[in-house]
């Protein structure tokens, strides 16, 4: 038996609205903190219709009509594409700080060209993370789908080629084993990437394929009539809503996603689509059957393409240090429905049915998208800064305790705001600070006099790397010392569980260990310990939990400090100040008032851990160095000091500044007991 036409699916209908309403609530942080699994059911819903027309159309014809195939994805999803990226990045232009149109006319022109999904993978995008997201980041989700359609119906189409002379029974078999190993393929490369490379796991096509593929393989069985009927029907398709629903209420953003965590919401859905098939009226179509269900899914699509920018931009404008109020978010989901209404009326429902050649509406759709990126770079163009500093000069002043803080961004300042984040340090361009997350080597690197008789080792994350131009200088000035690093990103040398792309970071631990044992051979004058406090920990990864994460780090430190050599004179230093966002794309917005991108000293510093730390190090008989008051006032911590810019993102020391601090830094090693 097997199915001629495709029927109408109220459930499947539903599904897609009962979808994108789970994107919303996580996207606008009202619930369904795993509500980003809406995306994995789209795909198995995509994959599912897809492929069902496609192996009708293989039956009937014994070949794919190509053109028309890729004519009609045009129609469906070009148009309105289209109209809310142009719309976007008009806007965004306005209302993104200056620092960030050159990334988001970037991010505009991959969506356009249909690759924003590579577009974020290569820029290492962290899409659980939320922090500063580009308004077109929802996009990557659609390149997925675009690049799938441009090959499946290939696959497919060469899978079935394969077996013309088989029997019909024999080529379906061969087409089903066909799409079973690219699955298999597809999954397994998902869940190793994620451990790998996070960001291309989540992102590319490869990775995501089997989602749309195990679809596929549902709109087969049914076609072929292998459905379950009665009672099963209707127990299997509870079962897939609710194990969605599991997967939306306890994932979140520290779940490693894609991974294996990627199995529940999509096989849920796959068990969902293929067993509604049957039709029975107690199954979850009596539930998403439902009248708001059906409209959402209506315009679910034009929904997805609208509520993020909505969401993102007020949030850019405002900057990130200041949540969205609850008002405005239920506001742009409003105007989300809203536009997603007369979107799908006017745009995509008529262009949907215009009645051109299919070659001609590919042909068109390519030449709308080149039009489209022309008039996103001319407008970028003209958009871009033209100054990043306000036309007042100020003297360079020499590091005070408290420090004097510049209120508007001066001429001259160093490094200017479009240079910021290179401000590193040689240490970093050698290559001497692990970068990668997945690289467990232990450097080698000797800076100051590689023959001095004073060895001094600096040991931690980046936010112990950012110390070093400081330490450089104050070895060169004092003469005969030798100077080591081990650092590595995101990486502390505190011994807690630290999370990287929502898993176990044990990378760090196997770095950690090799450092231990580095330091352990070398023996070391002086041990200074530096790091982030904000690092993710599997304990406790929610950072307002401050009372959890200070207890993990004290009993951490006090284990660190236990196994570093007996003979090394040890300083621990505080964590400096952080920031909600990169304080140079915070600044390039206000460069007449650099204090509306400071920090109240309270939020920027944990001051319950500074003083349990200093506790624990002082009782293990070290010294701890807090240098905050270099930094803050005692209410405030500002980002411009003269004509020096003190931070190169939300919290990493440009090298100028760390360099001006080599005496508090040399002060740190003389002390060190």
């Amino acid at each position: 038996m097997t199915s001629s036409s495709p029927a109408f699916r109220n459930d499947v209908h539903g599904l897609r609205g009962g979808a994108v309403l789970l994107v919303l609530l996580e996207h606008a942080r009202l619930a369904f903190g795993g509500g980003f699994v809406g995306v994995d059911v789209f795909f198995v819903i995509s994959g599912f219709l897809i492929t069902g027309h496609v192996v009708r159309e293989l039956e009937r014809r014994g070949r794919v009509d190509l053109a028309g195939f890729w004519a009609r994805r045009v129609r469906r999803i070009l148009p309105s594409a289209l109209l809310v990226a142009l719309v976007t990045a008009g806007v965004g232009l306005l209302l993104v700080p200056p620092l960030a149109r050159g990334e988001l006319v970037e991010a505009a022109v991959a969506s356009l060209l249909s690759v924003p999904n590579l577009y974020f993978a290569s820029e290492g995008t962290d899409y659980l993370a939320g922090t500063a997201p580009s308004p077109f980041q929802h996009y990557w989700s659609l390149g997925v789908e675009e690049q799938f359609y441009l090959l499946w119906p290939l696959f497919l189409l060469l899978a079935w080629r394969l077996g013309r002379r088989s029997s019909a029974r024999r080529r379906t078999m061969l087409l089903v084993g066909a799409v079973v190993v690219l699955v298999a393929l597809s999954l397994a490369l998902a869940v190793g990437l994620t451990d790998r490379s996070q960001p291309w796991a989540f992102f590319s096509l490869p990775s995501r394929a089997w989602e749309l593929a195990a679809g596929g393989l549902a709109a087969i069985a049914v076609h072929r009539g292998a459905l379950v009927r009665g009672h099963t029907a209707v127990v299997l398709g509870w079962a897939g809503l609710a194990g969605i629903l599991l997967a939306a209420t306890t994932y979140s953003e520290t779940t490693a996603y894609p991974g294996t965590a990627v199995l529940l919401p999509v096989a849920a859905a796959v068990v969902l689509v293929w067993s509604g098939a049957a039709g029975h009226p107690f199954g979850p179509v009596a539930l998403l059957g439902i009248r708001p269900l059906q409209y959402l899914g209506g315009i679910s699509y034009a929904l997805y393409l609208w509520h993020w920018p909505l969401l993102v931009l007020p949030q850019a404008a405002v900057g990130l240090a200041t949540p969205l109020p609850l008002w405005v978010r239920l506001t742009a989901l409003a105007a989300a429905v809203g536009l997603a209404h007369l979107t799908t009326r006017y745009v995509e429902q008529p262009l949907r049915g215009a009645r051109l050649p299919d070659v001609r509406t590919v042909l068109l759709g390519l030449s709308a998208s080149a039009v489209a990126v022309a008039v996103v770079l001319g407008a970028g163009m003209a958009a871009a800064p033209r100054t990043l500093t306000s036309d007042r000069t100020t003297a360079d002043v020499t590091p005070t305790e408290p420090p004097t803080f510049t209120p508007f961004v001066p001429v001259g300042l160093d490094p200017q705001l479009d240079r910021a984040t290179d401000s590193t340090s040689d240490y970093r361009r050698r290559g001497c600070h692990v970068e990668s997350a997945s690289d467990t080597t232990i450097n080698s690197c000797v800076l100051g006099d590689p023959d001095g008789t004073l060895t001094v080792a600096l040991v931690g994350d980046s936010h112990a790397a950012h110390w070093m131009p400081a330490l450089e200088a104050w070895a060169d000035r004092h003469g005969g010392v030798r100077v080591l690093g081990y650092t590595k990103n995101a990486c502390t040398m505190v011994d807690v569980e630290v999370l990287t792309s929502g898993r176990p970071y044990r990378e760090c631990d196997t770095w950690r260990a090799g450092v231990l044992q580095r330091l352990a051979a070398e023996a070391p004058d002086v041990v200074l310990v530096a790091g982030s406090a904000h690092l993710p920990l599997a304990a406790a990864p929610d950072e307002s939990d401050r009372a959890a994460r200070t207890t993990l780090s004290r009993d951490g430190l006090r284990r660190t400090l236990a196994v570093l050599p007996e003979r090394s004179r040890v300083s621990v230093l505080a964590d400096t100040p952080e920031f909600a966002e990169s304080v140079p794309r915070c600044l390039s917005a206000n460069l007449d008032d650099t204090d509306a991108c400071g920090v109240d000293r309270h939020v920027g510093v944990d001051a319950a851990r500074v003083a349990s730390e200093r506790r624990v190090t002082e009782a293990a008989g070290h010294r701890y160095v807090d240098l905050t008051d270099w930094f803050c006032s005692p209410t405030r911590c500002g980002v411009v000091s003269g004509n020096t810019l003190l931070y190169r993102d939300h919290g990493h020391l440009t090298e100028p500044w760390a360099r001006s601090l080599w005496r508090q830094i040399g002060a740190a090693v003389e002390d060190a007991r």
